[in-house]
């Protein structure tokens, strides 16, 4: 930086302090701003330290200390220096310190311009708690939430999303936000950020996404997008609630409903449509069959008419979950049981959908009906069948176990508790319990057997002994077989187990009193 003294006019009516020092301290000029703010003397300190002056006047000698280093940084490194100081009796000055340098180089003054920023830092501060706010806020949204560009390129994410999803090879980080999507559902995201920036309306959708580090499952997501615009800029927020539970069941019920329509298609099911602004319905013939009511002229189909035909017992409840459906706009699925005018009582079950217009808005909901009597008392009978067979297996002494290989977790029956010597079902068991229970001579056969079957995924008979709960030895006798999925892996372990202690003694009895007999005979032979 040239600088010539003459220039330093340039600063007399600076509304700034402002003064020029040689390398050692010495003030070779100051405007009139800077005398008045610190010495109210105008000409006294030209050819004076104003290090010197600074402790002695201002009494700051640790202020002169700080300067003076200021000072001989910028002197020494010939780069300009910008530093804030804070007084005892309030304020923030910010001191720009600039090096004047000769033509080959070197520093023969330095330029000190002073603001006072106490108002600019304060609003800082207030801007970085306001922000630090802001981000705790962020933080603590129950969800996911991202924060993207108009480009799609994300930029900030809450913590939340960081824990869920994980910084798998740094793509959060790397501003990718499609890699953390299941690729078969990429182009929908795609298509949903860009209606979301061409329309500005809100978006929502629901995708599969990959968490932490596993690339071969997802979740279901429930996408939820808004646009906000900012410095005439467009950025896109992303809040993803995860639904897999809901949505995993949502599937199931799907595949019960497909194979309950195809059902309906092949026996009675009627179909009707409902105008829930007017109370205006159509029923098929068949419907009008189901209910049992006759089909007079002058009759209608209403909700008054359909709720009229509901047993008394399950009335109440259907008709507050039909309009608890229709506030919510949401799809009803309802079993309930019918009385019709004979006496007679039908169970009937009705599946129906919102249908919307043109402009977004439902008035009319569709459904259809099916009689599930036949299937209802089909349930019942292979309830009372389980009933029967679990007595049986009880009767016979024989325990009835289900095991899962994915985290060994077991449902079992009684008879199976009691054999192991517990009165009831509440205490946990898992293979590693089985194991304990196993005499120690014989844990290690039955375990590496075990382990090889499952392996092998073959059927499995295994004599062994055990210790009760109640420290008692006892004989048993287990066979299992595998169940497997589409794909041909094991999933479960089927299997039953018996005490086969009494049968052992019974046969030694048997033996001991043959022996004795020939023993016998020998003797008075």
């Amino acid at each position: 930086m040239s600088f010539e003294d003459k220039s330093f006019s340039l600063f007399k009516s600076f509304p700034h302090p402002v003064f020029l020092i040689t390398p050692d301290g010495t003030v070779l000029e100051a405007n009139p701003c800077f005398v008045e703010t610190y010495f109210s003397r105008d000409g006294e300190i030209c050819g004076k330290n104003i290090y010197e002056l600074t402790a002695a006047e201002l009494h700051a000698p640790d202020f002169a200390a700080k300067r003076k280093a200021n000072v001989d940084s910028v002197v020494s490194t010939g780069k300009h220096l910008i530093v804030d100081d804070e007084f005892v009796e309030g304020g923030i000055f910010r001191s720009s310190i600039y090096p004047v340098k000769s033509q080959d180089g070197t520093v023969v003054s330095v330029l000190i311009i002073v603001h006072d920023v106490t108002e600019q830092v304060e609003t800082e501060q207030k801007a970085r708690h306001t922000e630090h706010i802001f981000k705790a806020l962020f933080d603590a949204v129950p969800g996911s939430v991202f924060i993207l560009d108009d480009e799609c390129l994300m930029i900030s994410c809450n913590r939340y999303a960081f824990d869920f999803f994980g910084d798998w090879k740094g793509e959060i980080r790397n501003n990718n936000i499609c890699h953390l999507v299941f690729s078969e559902d990429r182009p929908l995201l795609k298509k949903l950020l860009t209606d979301l920036i061409e329309t500005g309306h809100e978006q929502a959708d629901e995708l599969r996404m990959h968490i932490h580090e596993d690339r071969n499952s997802f979740n279901w997501f429930s996408i939820h997008a808004r646009k906000a615009v900012i410095d005439n800029r467009n950025y896109l927020v992303l809040v993803c609630l995860d639904i897999h539970q809901i949505k995993t069941s949502e599937l199931r019920l799907f595949e019960y409903k497909k194979w309950l329509t195809k059902t309906m298609e092949a026996g009675n099911a009627g179909v009707w449509d409902w105008n829930i602004v007017t109370n205006d319905g159509m029923w098929s013939n068949k419907l009008w069959e189901l209910f049992g009511i006759e089909k007079l002229p002058g009759l209608y189909p209403t909700f008054e008419l359909w709720e009229s035909t509901i047993h008394p017992d399950d009335r109440e409840i259907m008709v507050e979950s039909v309009k608890r459906a229709i506030s919510l706009l949401a799809d009803l699925s309802i079993e309930y049981r019918t009385l019709r005018p004979d006496g007679s009582c039908r169970w009937i079950f009705e599946t129906a959908k919102p249908v919307y217009d043109k402009h977004g808005e439902v008035k009319r909901y569709c459904g259809i009906a099916i009689d599930i009597t036949d299937q209802k008392k089909f349930e019942n009978e292979i309830t009372l069948i389980r009933e029967r067979f679990d007595m049986l297996l009880e009767k016979l002494h024989i325990g009835l176990f289900h095991t899962s290989l994915k985290d060994n977790s077991t449902i079992r029956t009684i008879e199976h508790a009691r054999i192991f010597g517990y009165d009831n079902l509440e205490s946990d068991w898992s293979f590693d319990k089985f194991l304990e229970h196993i005499v120690d001579e014989e844990r290690e056969r039955v375990r590496d057997a075990l382990l090889k079957f499952i392996s092998n995924c073959k059927d499995f008979t295994i004599d062994f002994h055990i210790r009760k709960a109640s420290g008692e030895i006892r004989k048993l006798w287990t066979s299992g077989s595998f169940i497997c999925d589409d794909h041909g892996k094991p999933t479960h372990i089927v299997g039953i187990v018996q005490d086969t202690t009494d049968r052992q003694v019974g046969v030694l009895v048997e033996i001991s009193t043959k022996n004795r007999d020939m023993m016998s005979g020998g003797a008075w032979g």
